[in-house]
């Protein structure tokens, strides 16, 4: 009798579980739970830290999903904005450590955007990020401990949209083939969501698109006002990051 109600107890609690985790999927993310987040990643550290940023992101990711299904679109794309600088504050300090759990974290949500044929065109930038993010932890992953190899990061305003990105360049004698196409793969990325900011500048201002083609391309970009952490942690043996300004590049 007790291992029949103990097994209709277990039941129980099952069926239970998956509606409970839907329910928390399904709300948004609050002001609080975001400043609370904040302030555990604030005194996190090294790998720890990229894990809390990767919690966050999939909480404002979640919030960006809810958002959109209920028309506040601008609700939702504050929450990939805020997103997306989790994700290259990823991009910046993810090392061997993290990179497995950063990969996984990627393919898991992309799979949730083609899944969902509902979502607005709003997440095609956001998905851009996450692909450069799965990239990015592939590229640590093969640069990683590889004698000779250096994996240079920082974060950098972009000339054509003005906004920030973080840039990997790799550096060394015989560089594998397969690092020369994952910085391929990064630097396609960064032109397409280039271009989709941009056009979506276009759109918002009224610009006429033959304007496009017009831009001086030795203009200073507009500096929109950015709050991505742009330190990074010391990496494992052959990857470095950038902690300082702007523009400069720390280098073995």
């Amino acid at each position: 009798m007790k291992r029949i109600l103990a097994l209709l107890f277990l039941m129980v609690i099952l069926s239970v579980i998956p509606s409970v985790f839907a329910e928390e999927r399904a709300q948004t993310y609050s002001g609080f739970d975001r400043f609370t987040d904040n302030v555990r990643m604030f005194f996190s550290f090294g790998d720890k830290k990229v894990m809390v940023a990767l919690e966050i992101r999939e909480k404002e990711f979640n919030s960006a999903m809810v958002n959109t299904k209920n028309g506040d679109d601008v609700g939702a794309e504050k929450n990939l904005k805020r997103a997306r600088q989790k994700l290259q504050f990823i991009q910046s300090k993810v090392s061997q450590n993290t990179a497995e759990d950063v990969k996984t974290g990627t393919e898991e949500t992309i799979g949730r955007v083609n899944e969902d044929k509902d979502l607005s065109d709003s997440f095609d930038t956001y998905v851009l990020e996450e692909e450069k993010t799965g990239l990015t932890a592939d590229l640590v992953m093969e640069v990683g401990g590889k004698e000779g190899q250096t994996l240079t990061r920082e974060t950098i305003k972009d000339i054509e949209s003005g906004e920030n990105k973080v840039e990997l360049i790799v550096t060394g004698d015989d560089i594998r083939t397969e690092v020369m196409e994952i910085e391929k793969g990064i630097r396609e990325i960064d032109n397409q969501i280039a271009d989709i900011i941009v056009q979506n500048n276009v759109v918002k201002t009224g610009m006429d698109t033959d304007d496009l083609d017009k831009r001086d391309p030795n203009a200073t970009p507009k500096t929109p006002a950015g709050d991505v952490d742009n330190t990074v942690d010391p990496g494992p043996q052959g990857i470095v990051g950038s902690d300082h300004e702007q523009g400069t590049v720390d280098e073995d």
